[in-house]
């Protein structure tokens, strides 16, 4: 991209700084005043480049909160397609947390996978302990030696290898808890994972009792995961599906125990239990503990299934396209394309 037009680019994200400071809105003529690209570029920007954090304001548009997580280069880096912008070490912790997260997913997610809960609660443990390095990071000015563990005198400490060493997941929660970057419902449900994680050695994976804990804690967990990291990195998940495959279609006669160690088991559903209990009473919508997902089958000729057609059925769901939601498949107009 030629020095002219990043030059454009960063009056953009001053503009939109500016804007977001003072929670003022703006029409399209005022940015294309400012940044000197004409209206149908802008329109074109809003559809691809800026629907993650502008919100439509009657004419106008706002800064919706998620524009905070960038700086002057992640703005860039999220405006270009093929410069190359240096990433901060930081966005490459976040991004390996996402793989990291992604495979979890993809493996639970499998018809038939013979360590399907440990192997989810071990890579979803991986993309956590990535993802909070790199808030402490992103919160030390990318500073590596904010992550690394230091000895009584200030040394780094060294693997055998020779590389330093870095903080625990456990430490790391501990410090972002302590600053308040994090709530305490997000870090129980983080150890709850490390707890099923720890003790994956007591059980085998046909235990359907601990299957349905590890998906309603999973659940939570990967709720929580992508509501900070669109909060902290402006992530935008919407190229992925994440989900995880239901596993309510196991029948109470099916809910048998196969253990190597009965007891040990137990206690760890005691323990999964009882930390759930202490949040009973937690009305945060943002953030969970566990979550119950409920599937039901549902004949399509049934009054109950969903009438996915143009009906004047007024109890059947509304869905609405708007202006803007259309123009992110089709952001060009007929003047754009035919008239020079």
């Amino acid at each position: 991209m030629n020095e002219k037009k990043w030059e454009r680019v960063d009056k953009a994200f001053g503009f939109f700084t500016r804007k977001a400071t003072i929670d003022e809105s703006f029409d399209l003529e005022e940015l294309a005043s400012f940044t000197q690209w004409n209206i149908a570029t802008i329109k074109t920007y809003i559809t691809k480049r800026w629907s993650g954090f502008l919100i439509k304001d009657s004419s106008k548009y706002k800064c919706g909160k998620s524009f905070a997580a960038f700086d002057k280069n992640t703005f860039r880096q999220h405006h270009s397609q093929k410069d190359v912008v240096k990433k901060y070490f930081y966005q490459l912790l976040v991004e390996k947390s996402v793989t990291a997260c992604i495979s979890a997913i993809e493996i639970y997610n499998k018809p038939d996978f013979k360590f399907r809960e440990e192997s989810f609660s071990i890579l979803m443990i991986n993309a956590w302990e990535l993802l909070l390095k790199a808030k402490i990071l992103q919160m030390h000015d990318d500073d590596q030696k904010s992550i690394q563990i230091k000895e009584k005198n200030g040394d780094i400490v060294k693997s055998a290898s020779g590389n330093a060493k870095t903080v625990s997941i456990g430490r790391s929660l501990g410090i972002l808890s302590a600053q308040g970057t994090i709530n305490s419902i997000v870090a129980d449900n983080v150890g709850l994972l490390i707890e099923i994680r720890d003790e994956s050695i007591h059980f085998v994976h046909n235990d359907p009792a601990l299957s349905v804990r590890v998906q309603q804690i999973g659940a939570a967990s990967l709720k929580n995961f992508m509501t900070l990291a669109a909060n902290w990195f402006g992530y935008d998940f919407t190229q992925f599906n994440f989900y995880l495959m239901p596993i309510s279609f196991f029948h109470q006669s099916d809910m048998e125990s196969f253990s190597i160690d009965s007891k040990a088991k137990d206690n760890l559903l005691k323990y999964l239990k009882k930390v759930e209990k202490s949040y009973s009473d937690d009305v945060d919508p943002n953030f969970s503990i566990s979550l119950i997902l409920q599937t039901r089958l549902v004949k399509t000729a049934e009054d109950e299934a969903l009438p996915i057609r143009v009906t004047d059925d007024p109890n059947a769901p509304e869905l609405q396209i708007s202006e803007e939601d259309a123009l992110k498949s089709y952001p060009h107009t007929y003047d754009d394309v035919c008239k020079p």
